[in-house]
């Protein structure tokens, strides 16, 4: 029973490099506050050892604020021959120039692939006179379509540097249940942002999971894995965004690869 249901958490994880998670926003690529902007991203990957591709669609929208700030997301995917979807909200508020939180809820349509509900939370503070340091610290539950369900803490600390570079570092621990399996990730994160058209990005990631399942009957408990994306972003007009995304992921049994393209409009 325990290993048809161990899917869900190990993909929401791998989909943190797929998909940016909505707790942490994507710059808009604008000076100032921005307003309202939509963009949708098609993603393809090849994965060896004869364990099929994926194909996904994600779609976000984004209402900034004085004080709060909202994301919707939707993604259809096509993993390890099972399709779902998954829909989400996160709001930010800023409570000051120092302290924000932000807090999200997603549900799946049911799918191994996906988790059938997730809900993210974390408070965020700016240091230093120029606020160029930031510590977030937050906590994650999610719950698959059936018994099992993690609970994640994660902190991180960003700083904001000279010539438009903010460089990112963060950890997870998580928890899985039943069996209380435990396991840690690393993460850090580097954006350059030349210019307001222009932005890159590069995040890897390393450290253990719980569990995954490639195929039925076929369960991986507790390995190491590592993952990579570079990402780029670039403003072609005041009111559209190209972005590329390249993403690498490997444990000991596959390794995964492939391309993300996006749009994005502004208003």
């Amino acid at each position: 029973m325990i290993s048809k249901s161990l899917r869900a958490p190990c993909i929401a994880t791998i989909l943190a490099v797929v998909i940016p998670v909505a707790l942490h926003a994507q710059a808009p690529l604008a000076g100032g506050l921005p307003g309202r902007w939509v963009e949708a991203n098609a993603l393809a990957q090849s994965v060896t050892n004869g364990y099929g591709g994926w194909q996904g669609l994600y779609v976000r929208a984004v209402q900034p604020g004085m004080r709060d700030t909202w994301y919707v997301d939707a993604l259809a995917l096509r993993a390890f021959g099972e399709r779902g979807v998954q829909v989400g909200a996160t709001q930010r508020h800023d409570w000051n120039g120092r302290v924000f939180q932000m807090i999200g809820a997603n549900i799946g349509s049911g799918a191994a692939i996906m988790p059938r509900a997730r809900v993210d939370g974390a408070l965020g503070l700016r240091l230093g006179a120029a606020k160029a340091w930031q510590a977030t610290a937050g906590l994650s539950y999610v719950k698959s379509v059936t018994e099992l369900s993690d609970v994640a803490g994660l902190a991180s600390v960003a700083w904001y540097a000279p010539h438009a570079i903010v460089i990112e570092a963060g950890v997870r621990y998580n928890v899985s249940r039943p069996g209380n399996v435990r396991s840690q990730r690393f993460s850090s994160t580097t954006v350059w942002t030349p210019s307001s058209r222009r932005s890159f990005s590069l995040r890897a990631g390393a450290g253990s999971e719980g569990w995954q399942i490639i195929r039925t009957g076929t369960t991986l408990r507790q390995f190491h894995s590592q993952e990579t994306a570079l990402s780029w972003r670039e403003k072609v007009s005041t009111s559209l965004a190209l972005s590329a995304q390249a993403d690498w992921y490997r444990n000991p049994f596959y390794t995964r690869s492939g391309v993300t393209l996006g749009v994005a409009r502004y208003w």
